[in-house]
């Protein structure tokens, strides 16, 4: 079994592009009742380009494991997984707590893992990675020896898969609330119920620089502040701050990760709408000294850019009428259909309707144990702007 891509097709492939679609295969006709599995691909004259999770009800038909003509077996994974790690422990990362397997970007399509302490959270996102979910457990306990391993696989994606959505223990046992350590702080992270996989993960070098900007006395607002890491991490740096998030669990949890820090007395958490508390607080003329805008996902497609760039626009022109001049500002998006272009023409058009010039401290990307990959444009999410209001 064999896709045949149409011609000119293969150039993508040939440049490192691991994602093949239903109108670039020749022979999809052929192949459309095929179940999942693992394929060759082949250019339109017969030139072997490499082995793929095929699956022909997903948007994205095939996923490129390998160039070579190799076996896929436990042995593969296997490999991919020892060298995913120790390209982690080189970061050499000031916390027990990390990503270890990064989808695409550590050649495993499909699937996230995450360590939390001892603790392992796992994602498959395709039909291909859930057919050796179960050798892949067995790879993770004999090279880590975790005391559990939780499953996250809880995300609407899957269905595209054909797969349902699922979680539950896969390895051990997994308590609901595990501490982890970041830079010197604590954190309750839930794995059984928390966003994402219980903790952002990718916003750790973020959360450090913001603290390195805050000056002893510092008001800051931190905006889907979910359980509090960037409020936290203020806080331990001297200033006082308000957190506002819409999900009750994520401010209690927040509210013990300020006690478990000894900083309840400088954070306030506020179980409200973002949109609705930035544009009532701007309306009171409340001043701060760095706001922080942080929220989850708007948008999965192309489509709905436009949309989340004018809301971008309204939180952030409320922003800025509340800080003065020499006021910071973090902006960040983890939606990969909101480009770096997108997101600065947010803050420009609302810089010129507050009257406020603007100058760029800083852009950054998501993290080394969250690599991208160059050829790969979708495996890079995270991008955020740091800014100073200038006279």
């Amino acid at each position: 079994m064999e896709i045949r891509l149409k011609k000119g097709k293969e150039k993508k492939i040939k440049n490192f592009y691991l994602w093949i679609f239903k109108d670039e295969i020749e022979n999809f006709e052929e192949l459309k009742n095929e179940p999942v599995q693992i394929i060759d691909v082949k250019s339109s004259n017969g030139e072997f380009l490499g082995k793929a999770f095929f699956n022909p009800k997903s948007h994205i038909i095939a996923r490129i494991l390998t160039r070579d003509d190799e076996k896929i077996n436990a042995n593969f994974f296997k490999k991919r997984i020892k060298e995913a790690i120790e390209r982690r422990k080189r970061l050499k990362i000031k916390s027990n707590a990390l990503r270890l397997i990064h989808a695409e970007a550590d050649e495993i399509p499909g699937l996230i893992v995450d360590k939390f302490d001892n603790y392992l959270a796992l994602q498959t996102r395709t039909a291909g990675i859930e057919n050796f979910k179960h050798e892949i457990v067995t790879i993770l306990t004999d090279i880590l020896k975790v005391s559990g391993i939780y499953e996250r696989s809880d995300m609407e994606s899957r269905k595209e898969e054909g797969l349902e959505t699922t979680s539950g223990e896969l390895y051990g046992h997994v308590p609901r609330y595990v501490e982890i350590e970041e830079n010197r702080l604590k954190f309750i992270v839930d794995l059984h119920h928390g966003q994402k996989t219980g903790f952002y993960l990718d916003q750790r070098d973020n959360r450090k620089k913001v603290s390195e900007m805050i000056k002893k006395g510092d008001r800051v607002l931190d905006l889907f502040c979910y359980s509090g890491a960037f409020s936290i991490y203020c806080a331990g740096a001297g200033a006082t701050v308000i957190g506002v998030d819409s999900d009750r669990s994520a401010t209690d949890l927040a509210r013990e990760n300020a006690k478990i820090n000894k900083l309840s007395d400088k954070v306030t958490f506020l179980t409200a709408d973002a949109f609705e508390t930035i544009e009532s607080m701007a309306n009171s003329r409340e001043k701060f000294n760095f706001i922080i805008i942080d929220p989850p996902a708007m948008t999965k497609t192309k489509k709905g850019a436009e949309s989340v760039k004018w809301a971008f626009h309204k939180l952030i022109l409320n922003a800025l009428k509340m800080l003065e001049t020499g006021g910071k500002i973090m902006v960040s998006s983890c939606a990969y259909h909101i480009s770096l272009d997108i997101l600065q023409e947010a803050i420009r058009f609302a810089s010129n309707d507050a009257g406020k010039r603007l100058r760029v401290i800083d852009i950054t990307f998501q993290p080394g144990d969250h690599p991208w990959i160059l050829q790969m444009p979708e495996t890079l999410y995270l991008k955020t702007i740091f800014l100073e209001v200038l006279k």
